[in-house]
């Protein structure tokens, strides 16, 4: 009873988003209310299962195993041109990852050896897509200016959707891996909602090419042996096709009162992120083997006051300059192994894969949380 108490908890208090964070140090260490459950959790299930389910992640995904030793390796050179402040802060990123690789083999090993545990999870998460409806509608007609903590670092959004994560990327980025995996119209439809009100142009480009994939996975085979799986696919063909089309008329008709966070033709963030290219670009090349030390970023860029200060605007490119070359295609090989092994979820590597080469979901605590859960319910 414990453990299923704490597991409703854990995504009770995920539900909060920003709004369960603290900070210490002047934003160098962030941490989550529902991480501590997470790790409480985490060590409930490694006395139940002991090693066994690490055991079966190195016979699918031995390239975690390497990701992280490369990061570790990045980490422990150069330790001697930081403070133990600055070591002791970077080495908690690579924690926090360790926490969230490890829910997944633990969360995916007890689905497979609790047959009820699946329905938890569902409860689980239906609790929190009802509760992210409830506080998204209410920051989006009640809150829908941040700009009051721009001083905390945060962008100064303006009527648009970020619910509690105060990050449209984020929030978008969410919002559409529940669109990708509900089945439910209803809930599909506020969701898909919710994402073009984030007026997040990445999050419009990589829904885009996540429904291209699935169009093109669901078009009609020719071949005779395959018509029969061709007439069940043209129903999802239509779907999609339905989806796309109201995806396009709620952009079209969607409320731009006032601000440049809603003008669709604005060039600022485009400029700054380049710039946050050529940055991460410049440092690369001084480091292109094992970069700077997963996660150092915010004392090598200098910006130690700002809760994105430890990140460039792509996953890619944080794992590039943090981790060389050589972590990013360990991060690539492992993606690679993910979709080999989760068919069903591909699409949702469409969507987060495109999205990160925007902005640094992959390995945003929310998104590795979320992607955990549904990576594993979508091949069950």
């Amino acid at each position: 009873m414990l453990f299923y108490f704490l597991f409703y908890l854990t995504f009770l208090l995920f539900s909060l988003g920003q709004l369960g964070r603290f900070s210490l140090y002047n934003q160098q260490i962030n941490f989550y209310l529902y991480e501590i459950f997470l790790g409480l959790l985490l060590i409930i299930l490694f006395f139940k299962y002991r090693l066994e389910p690490l055991k079966e992640v190195w016979k699918k995904y031995k390239v975690i195993f390497v990701f992280i030793l490369i990061l570790f390796t990045s980490l422990l050179i150069g330790f001697s041109q930081y403070t133990l402040f600055e070591n002791a802060v970077g080495s908690l990123y690579l924690i926090r990852l360790l926490l969230y690789l490890g829910y997944w083999g633990y969360l995916g090993y007890w689905i497979k050896k609790s047959p009820g545990s699946k329905k938890t999870i569902k409860t689980s998460l239906n609790i929190f897509v009802v509760l992210t409806v409830i506080t998204t509608i209410t920051q989006y007609l009640l809150y829908p200016d941040l700009r009051n903590l721009f001083y905390q670092g945060w962008d100064p959004h303006l009527f648009r959707a970020f619910g509690v994560f105060f990050d449209t990327a984020i929030a978008g980025t969410i919002y559409g891996m529940i669109f990708l995996f509900t089945n439910q119209l209803i809930i599909k439809t506020i969701f898909l909602a919710f994402l073009v009100l984030s007026f997040s142009r990445s999050i419009y480009l990589s829904i885009t090419i996540a429904l291209l994939y699935e169009f093109i996975k669901k078009i009609p085979r020719l071949r005779p042996a395959e018509r029969d799986f061709a007439r069940n696919d043209r129903g999802g063909v239509k779907k999609i096709t339905i989806f796309f089309i109201f995806f396009l008329f709620l952009i079209l008709i969607a409320p731009k009162p006032a601000g440049e966070g809603v003008n669709l033709t604005r060039t600022f963030s485009i400029v700054s992120r380049l710039k946050d290219y050529q940055e991460g670009a410049n440092l690369f090349i001084k480091k292109p083997i094992l970069g700077y030390g997963y996660n150092r970023l915010r004392y090598v860029r200098n910006i130690q006051d700002s809760h994105a200060g430890a990140s460039f605007s792509s996953s890619y490119m944080t794992v590039l300059v943090s981790a060389g070359l050589i972590g990013l295609i360990s991060l690539i090989g492992l993606i690679s192994q993910i979709w080999k092994h989760s068919k069903n979820a591909r699409v949702l590597i469409v969507f987060l894969g495109t999205m990160s080469l925007f902005d640094n979901v992959l390995l945003h605590p929310f998104i590795l949380f979320l992607a955990g859960v549904l990576f594993i319910l979508f091949d069950r």
